[in-house]
C-alpha cells in the first residue's frame, strides 16, 4: 500500500473537518487528537460513579467552551504544552467544526445527567452519561464521530457537501489543454490510470503547485479522499484546481 492510503482512522479524522491534512500528517495526529477526549471521558467516568453533577457541568463548559473557541480547549491547551513535549509529539491544530460541534453535544449530555442527577434521577443520569462515554470510547479508539458522520450526511441530503467537479465541465476542460493530475501514490498509478494523467503523489502536491499555476488542473485518486486534500491544498496555493473525485469517475468523465 503507498504511503498517501487513508486507514479507516485518518478518514473518520477528515470526517472530523482535518480536511486539508495529508496522510502523513494525520499519521502524526492521530495519538494526539485521543488526548482530549479520554481525559474528558474519564473526568465523566469519575462524575457517574460518585454522583457529582457539578463536576458533570464543569466538564460540559469544557466543551461548550470548544465550540466558541477552536484553538483554546482547556484540554487541547494541556497536552500542546505539557503532554506532548514528553513524546516528541506534533502540537494539535485548532479544531475543525465538526470537531467542535462533537464536543458542544458531550457538553449538553454532561449537563442533561448533571440535572437528571439534581432532580434524583440517578438511572437517567446514567443511562445519558453511559450513552455518552460509548461514543467518546468509540471515538478514542477509531476516531470515527457518530456527530462528524452526521453532519455529512445531513450537509450532503442538503447538496452542500463537497461535489467533483460535473463530468461535462471536466471534459470541457481537458479539451482546453487542463492538466489531469493522479495524486495516488506511484504504485497505484502504476497499476492503471487516466490517460494522460500525470502522478504527484498527495504528500508532493504543495511542493508541484508552482508548475501547475496558471493552468486548470484536474485532480482524482482512489476513492476521493486524497483529491478533496489535494484540491484544497493547490486552491491555497492559487492553482485553478477543479476534482474529479475517484479514478472509476475520472475515467467515465474523461476517457
Amino acid at each position: 500500500m503507498s504511503q498517501c492510503d487513508l486507514s479507516f482512522q485518518q478518514k473518520s479524522l477528515f470526517q472530523q473537518g482535518y480536511q486539508t491534512y495529508t496522510p502523513a500528517e494525520l499519521k502524526q495526529l492521530e495519538w494526539g487528537l485521543r488526548f482530549t477526549p479520554a481525559a474528558c471521558s474519564l473526568i465523566t467516568l469519575w462524575a457517574l460513579f460518585n454522583q457529582q453533577p457539578y463536576v458533570l457541568f464543569a466538564v460540559a463548559v469544557l466543551g461548550m467552551w470548544a465550540f466558541f473557541f477552536p484553538a483554546a480547549h482547556p484540554m487541547d491547551l494541556i497536552y500542546n504544552h505539557g503532554v506532548r513535549r514528553f513524546f516528541g509529539a506534533v502540537k494539535l491544530p485548532p479544531n475543525p467544526f465538526q470537531r467542535r460541534l462533537a464536543c458542544f453535544a458531550a457538553g449538553i449530555m454532561n449537563t442533561i445527567a448533571g440535572v437528571l442527577f439534581l432532580l434524583n434521577l440517578p438511572l437517567a443520569a446514567y443511562a445519558v452519561g453511559g450513552a455518552l462515554l460509548v461514543l467518546q470510547a468509540i471515538v478514542i479508539f477509531t476516531h470515527f464521530c457518530t456527530l462528524s458522520w452526521m453532519y455529512e450526511g445531513l450537509m450532503r441530503m442538503l447538496g452542500l457537501w463537497h461535489k467533483p467537479v460535473d463530468p461535462k465541465e471536466a471534459r470541457a476542460l481537458k479539451d482546453k489543454g487542463a492538466v489531469i493530475v493522479d495524486v495516488r501514490g506511484a504504485d497505484e498509478f502504476a497499476r492503471g490510470h487516466v490517460a494522460g494523467a500525470l502522478n504527484v503523489p498527495l504528500e508532493r502536491v504543495e511542493a508541484e503547485a508552482a508548475k501547475l499555476r496558471g493552468k486548470p488542473t484536474l485532480v482524482y485518486c482512489n476513492s476521493g479522499t486524497r483529491s478533496q486534500i489535494a484540491a484544497q491544498k493547490l486552491k491555497q496555493l492559487g492553482v485553478a484546481v477543479y476534482d474529479l473525485g475517484g479514478v472509476a469517475r475520472a475515467r467515465s468523465a474523461l476517457e
